[in-house]
């Protein structure tokens, strides 16, 4: 999906993209020079990179333990400033387990997590499958949880809420 947002300080229009991304296009995008990924970005935040949560150790090993995983993003003038990490739940057939969902800090507060994750639940509704939300961090339950259950009912599609999933 593609929107535009006029940034007035700038005088400028910055083109907004959402797309969902298999690993292996990810892939092409991290590591564009072969082997080497292209600069920090795509690093845990602790060690310089731009996402909170994003493991590229998880996502160079997913071959390994075949783990079926899907990228949602968020693009503005080709940069990816959010990602999303889908990952397919060995114990339920048709679902996806929303590993986390991470938007730059310098983009943060722009309205570039709503789009993630609708972008989330448009996928989940083009593909029929289920998502589960991950365990939340306090900043994503205040965040994140109203949002999800709106997308769902928004799309039709099953959302199996951790907090849920876990009660007692």
């Amino acid at each position: 999906m593609e929107y535009n947002q006029f940034h007035p300080e700038k005088k400028e229009i910055k083109s907004i993209i959402t797309e969902t991304l298999s690993a292996d296009e990810l892939h092409k995008i991290i590591y564009q020079d072969g082997s080497i990924p292209k600069g920090k970005k795509f690093l845990d935040i602790k060690d310089g990179g731009d996402f909170q949560y994003f493991d590229i150790r998880k996502f160079v090993d997913r071959g390994i333990h075949n783990r079926k995983m899907f990228y949602p993003i968020v693009r503005t003038n080709k940069e990816i400033v959010g990602i999303c990490e889908l990952e397919k739940s060995p114990y339920r057939e048709n679902t996806y387990w929303i590993s986390f969902m991470s938007v730059k800090e310098s983009e943060q507060g722009k309205g570039y997590g709503s789009k993630l994750a609708e972008e989330t639940f448009r996928f989940a509704k083009e593909k029929e499958i289920t998502i589960e939300g991950s365990r939340y961090t306090n900043m994503g339950r205040e965040k994140l949880k109203s949002k999800y259950k709106e997308l769902s009912e928004k799309y039709g599609v099953t959302f199996i809420d951790s907090d849920d999933k876990h009660k007692i």
